[in-house]
């Protein structure tokens, strides 16, 4: 019988299980579903999840792999080794550390080997791989002999070393029985007795590395790669799952047909709740819009599971509690936010009264002037005509963006509270207006909205459902954001997004296991560059467009390359509302 495990009480003790091992409650950890049919897999996953984050720095790893596969490295072959070693070091700290671990392990381990129909044994490395395996759950394989001296080598890493020179003893594995292009040999002819002084690498220096820079196309794409081994386990690549296989429909292709997309679909409902556009709207949105570097990309716009048909139990627990806490710290200072919402509200409407006041000018044509008729023949002054002159410089409409990626977790309820301030104060200023968060799930980016233009002031309490998780696709949100602004009548339409940090939204996956998206790297220049060009595309549209970020200080250059001089960096993110006053206040008088 198919063990389930949506229930809300084990998704909780699971991120929870990830955030001890991990010892940092304030990092983002989330352990993504593997449709696994084990309660033992589901933990381990959420054990290693957290583990990686304690015992490897892999802001150092990322700096060593471009760096060696630039000298010349196999990638591929690189990698296995940093995923076999790297993983072996991960299980003995945390094993050590806390020792039930192992029994864990071997049960998990046990559970995916029995979903394989075979193994991948034709290459040595993964041949390796199962090796380890086999001996974590307690069996004792068969091995010939270079594959034993390879293990063996592995073995005799020291693993409480610093993390530069475990990578400097993977380097010597490379070069002793894998560096055809330095040595030129088979890997049957590799010697075990290599003199490192004859090879071309300098280990007094081989943390020189540590001063390359990183954001090539070809580093990001050797980066994501990297990225998936440190997410995932050693045992989940190790073979082909039966094809009869109930978890089959994880072997994804690019191109899919009309039923896994209904599933997947039906996924992503189950999770974020029903669409309030009809899908002829939303196929339009996808025609026009997924296209380039969103090729194969969807959209959902849904106004959540609180306010949308949803039969997920568990979802619905979550977001209510997120929705809870948000308003409790509201709460907690209900009197200042009151007064800063009247604040900004006063601000506005005299701006936009003193804006729409009719000047008088008068002149020697017009309308005439009964009052003035005399000065005819007796003054010089013979302006006797009048003309009223229009400020009024159209009306406003506002949409407001927000990044609810997982990365802006740390801010969550300061946001909800600074933008349920500013929506508010545009509400009773009469500005019809619109508040958002995207994020990204699966190939989907999820737009939620909160309220729309011309919703009523209790609507706003919407806002604080906002809550955080996934990955950020900003270019195809404002794209998608700025089709409903456009079909507004109103003159003078603006977009203000908030982020903290660059878009970023990448899948992983085996060659066995792909994204059904064609472009499955969205981060680095290619996101940059496509979210640039949608912020110009906006603005050759007459939308103002203003760029909030939040996020850390080396992060700020992208920021200013999608956003250009309408950019604003804070680092208190309680200033927001203060931010879009000022912002708005110069706008509509200029």
């Amino acid at each position: 019988m198919k063990w389930v495990y949506s229930d809300y009480d084990l998704d909780n003790r699971v991120n929870n299980i990830a955030w001890t091992i991990s010892g940092n409650y304030n990092e983002h950890i989330e352990v993504l579903e593997k449709n696994y049919s084990s309660k033992d897999v589901y933990l381990y996953l959420g054990i290693m999840a957290g583990a990686r984050r304690k015992y490897v720095d892999w802001n150092i790893v990322k700096k060593y792999l471009p760096n060696r596969v630039n000298k010349g490295y196999n990638k591929d072959t690189l990698l296995t080794l940093l995923q076999v070693v790297l993983n072996n070091l991960v299980e003995s700290k945390v094993i050590k550390d806390r020792p039930g671990i192992e029994d864990i392990r071997s049960k998990a381990y046990k559970d995916i080997i029995n979903e394989f129909n075979t193994i991948y044994k034709n290459d040595i490395l993964q041949k390796i791989k199962y090796i380890f395996i086999l001996e974590g759950i307690g069996k004792h394989p068969f091995v010939d002999g270079l594959s034993r001296r390879i293990i063996n080598d592995i073995k005799n890493i020291n693993l409480g070393n610093e993390l530069v020179e475990i990578l400097k003893d993977i380097d010597k594995l490379y070069i002793r029985y894998f560096n055809e292009i330095k040595q030129d040999l088979k890997l049957s002819e590799c010697s075990q007795d290599i003199d490192f002084k004859d090879v071309d690498i300098d280990f007094d220096t081989f943390s020189d590395f540590m001063y390359d820079e990183l954001y090539s196309d070809e580093e990001d794409s050797i980066e994501n790669e990297l990225n998936s081994i440190s997410s995932s386990m050693l045992v989940e690549s190790i073979g082909e799952r039966k094809v009869n296989s109930e978890k089959s429909s994880l072997n994804r292709v690019i191109y899919i047909d009309e039923e896994i997309a209904n599933k997947i679909y039906d996924k992503i409902e189950y999770y974020y709740g029903k669409s309030y556009l009809n899908k002829s709207e939303i196929k339009r949105i996808e025609v026009k819009n997924c296209r380039n570097v969103h090729e194969g990309c969807r959209v959902h716009f849904t106004e959540g599971v609180l306010r949308s048909e949803c039969k997920n139990v568990f979802q619905v627990k979550y977001v209510t509690r997120h929705k809870e806490n948000n308003l409790k710290k509201y709460r907690e200072n209900i009197r200042v936010y009151k007064r800063s919402i009247n604040r900004l509200k006063e601000n506005l409407m005299r701006i936009l009264v003193e804006e729409n006041i009719t000047d008088r000018i008068y002149s020697d044509y017009g309308t005439i002037d009964a009052k003035r008729a005399w000065r005819v023949g007796r003054s010089n002054n013979t302006k006797i005509f009048y003309r009223n002159i229009e400020n009024k410089k159209g009306r406003y409409v506002i949409d407001i963006l927000l990044d609810s990626s997982g990365s802006q977790s740390r801010n969550q309820y300061q946001v909800a509270i600074q933008v349920y301030i500013i929506s508010s104060a545009l509400t009773l200023a009469g500005i019809p207006n619109r508040v958002s968060a995207f994020s990204s799930f699966l190939d989907y980016t999820i737009l939620k909205r909160f309220r729309d233009y011309n919703d009523s002031i209790d609507k706003n309490d919407n806002i604080f459902e906002y809550f955080c998780s996934g990955n950020n696709r900003d270019g195809l949100a404002i794209k998608s954001v700025c089709e409903g602004l456009l079909e507004r009548e109103e003159e003078n339409k603006i977009l203000i997004v908030l982020s903290d940090g660059k878009p970023n939204d990448v899948k992983f996956g085996s060659s066995k296991e792909r994204s059904i998206r064609g472009e499955i790297s969205y981060k680095g220049k290619i996101a940059v560059n496509d979210t640039a060009k949608e912020v110009r595309i906006a603005r050759q549209n007459e939308i103002l467009v203003l760029g909030v970020f939040t996020g850390k200080e080396n992060e700020i250059d992208a920021e200013k390359l999608i956003y250009g001089k309408d950019f604003i960096y804070t680092r208190d993110i309680e200033k927001f509302s203060d931010i879009v006053s000022n912002y708005l206040k110069k706008i509509i008088e200029n």
